[in-house]
């Protein structure tokens, strides 16, 4: 849920502090670019000095003087321009990498509710091209624009210094300019957030179908998703062209206009006072000078506006994630002992206002029990998880731990506790050994491979290439489903958890996959407490107490015996599965 601006202040201050930790790139870049302004502004005076005293007084001397400082300010400004950009480029590039490290880790921190809401490619797109426009802001836009200003400024001190009723005609004409130009701009602003939120949608779609690219080509919808990437092209492109059409023809109307009229005005309105003595002709030569390069900076300024008006559609963008409040109880003192029973007290959950998921759910999980839960799809079993884990918050009723209320404790600590596979396996990009111990450098490899053993995935383990040491594909590309799922059990064993929660994590593996786990299981709970999600009985058949839930709802608890006795949807459930494996 995006937040409002005001939300976004305190952020937007700690922005602005990131120039402060670069102020030894921001200072001597400022001092560069103001030296470039100067220099831009001496130039017409040395040609209007050259006119006036070197032609007349036919001093070549003087001439060459002049010359020579011309041409000095003009490497000296090439210098300075180069040595600046540098500067300030550097300056732009260490605050947008703080600020995409930032952006991450809040991302990092955010309910998991966020994430759900809120596609891939959208995420990236706000991490990285967003951030990309801000880095513009506090470079190439950041240096036009204070080079304008500087530049427009120092034209009308001199100018008003020379001649000050043409320079109040000049200073009213490049106003009314600007404004107009600046009102024009604000008018675009909605087209500049339309443009970058089609773009969001343009990279969700193409991670979207990258991620799903065997079901793409396996069901032949390759044109389907080329077609649904043209059609929100198309959209972006239409705004682009419609955007770019406004600003062009504005611009080059300026361009081709301003400049000539200001020039035609100048000789017709000023040419007797040279005529009859009253300006000289350096002096009109200034004003030639300054009034040709005074449109420069009108334009620059109000480009500037126009991209730091993109800039802070991004910025704005930005500043709304970073205004999510994290995930609740990581900052909670309280820590969890797990010592008698988790207990669920009459709990409620919606996803979207009161559609409940589920509803009044009360049990107990003991200490050192297996508790399954079975049922249906979509009755409730993940949400319940989801629940356990802290990713979501009860609307109503308390989830307790040894009688203190979940939402209490120090949800970190919590977590520590638990052993989580899930139906789908995620496995990152590196080896094995990294992915069982997700990069955790405190697990040590033997603690690893005793986990590996446990659950039986050492023979698949010796079978790879480069054994502990072999690099996985995206996603475990280059292993089955069943050697994912064993590495994933071997992962929640690695750090030795109190509560092991499987959810529906049998559910993709084959027969004799299962086998193992079946076999490993026990010693897998050995001394701890479980949660199992069950598609397949087979594994739970000697669980403490199985929950049958329907509609999110526990309809019945007890035994495998006991709900085969006396739940007739336990009993077909039951005659379902085996029926059907013992034809397998």
């Amino acid at each position: 849920m995006e937040t409002s601006q005001n939300n976004t202040k305190p952020y937007s201050k700690k922005l602005w502090g990131y120039i402060g930790q670069y102020k030894h790139l921001a200072i001597p870049g400022l001092l560069c670019i103001m030296t470039i302004a100067a220099a831009g502004i001496s130039q017409p005076l040395i040609l209007k000095e050259i006119i006036d005293k070197a032609v007349p007084a036919k001093d070549t001397a003087l001439l060459a003087k002049y010359a020579l400082l011309y041409l000095g300010i003009v490497l000296a400004s090439g210098v300075l321009s180069y040595y600046g950009s540098i500067l300030l480029s550097k300056m732009g590039l260490s605050i947008v990498t703080n600020i995409k490290q930032d952006l991450f880790s809040h991302l990092l921190k955010l309910p998991i509710s966020y994430l759900d809401a809120h596609p891939v490619g959208e995420l990236m797109s706000r991490t990285e091209n967003d951030t990309e426009k801000i880095r513009d802001l506090f470079s190439n836009i950041g240096v036009t624009l204070i080079v304008s200003i500087l530049s427009m400024v120092g034209i009308f001190i001199v100018t008003f210094t020379l001649a000050p009723a043409l320079a109040g005609v000049m200073l009213v004409a490049t106003l009314t300019f600007l404004l107009i130009l600046l009102f024009f701009f604000n008018k675009l602003i909605k087209l500049y957030d339309k443009s970058r939120s089609l773009y969001a949608k343009v990279v969700a779609k193409v991670t979207e179908f990258v991620q799903g690219i065997e079901i793409v080509k396996v069901f032949n919808r390759a044109k389907w998703a080329a077609d649904s990437l043209e059609q929100t092209g198309k959209e972006k492109k239409d705004v682009d062209i419609k955007t770019s059409m406004f600003e062009y023809s504005a611009m080059s109307a300026l361009d081709s206009l301003v400049g000539p009229i200001f020039i035609v005005a100048l000789i017709v309105l000023y040419s007797p006072k040279i005529l009859s003595g009253g300006m000289s002709l350096g002096t009109l030569v200034l004003f030639f000078e300054y009034g040709s390069a005074l449109l420069r900076p009108v334009v620059q300024i109000a480009e500037s506006i126009r991209s730091m008006q993109q800039s802070k559609t991004s910025l704005r963008r930005i500043l709304a994630i970073m205004a999510i409040p994290e995930e609740e109880g990581k900052q909670n003192e309280k820590l969890p002992t797990f010592e008698n029973e988790i207990r669920f007290d009459h709990v409620w959950f919606a996803y979207k206002e009161e559609e409940w998921v589920v509803s009044d759910l009360s049990f107990t999980v003991p200490k050192g029990s297996m508790t399954a839960v079975v049922g249906a799809s979509g009755s409730g079993k993940s949400t319940t998880v989801g629940l356990l884990c802290g990713f979501y918050r009860p609307q109503k009723g308390t989830i307790y731990i040894d009688e203190v209320p979940l939402a209490e404790l120090n949800l970190e600590a919590w977590r520590k506790k638990i052993g989580l596979v899930l139906q789908d396996v995620y496995l990152f990009p590196g080896s094995v050994l990294e992915n069982v111990r997700v990069y955790n450098d405190d697990i040590s490899q033997e603690t690893v491979e005793s986990a590996l053993e446990t659950v039986q995935a050492m023979d698949t383990v010796k079978s790879l290439p480069q054994g502990l040491s072999t690099n996985l594909w995206e996603r475990g590309g280059n292993l089955s489903a069943g050697e994912k799922q064993l590495f994933a059990f071997a992962r929640a064993l690695a750090v030795n958890p109190e509560l092991v929660i499987l959810d529906e994590a049998m559910s993709n593996v084959d027969m004799e996959t299962e086998k193992k786990i079946t076999h490993s299981l026990a010693k897998l709970l050995e001394d701890r407490s479980a949660l199992i999600v069950a598609h397949r009985l087979s594994s739970i058949l000697h669980a403490d107490q199985i929950l049958f839930f329907s509609d999110g709802k526990i309809i019945a608890k007890g035994t495998h015996d006991e709900l085969l006795e006396k739940l007739p949807e336990y009993h077909e459930l039951v005659q379902q599965q085996f029926i059907q494996r013992s034809g397998e």
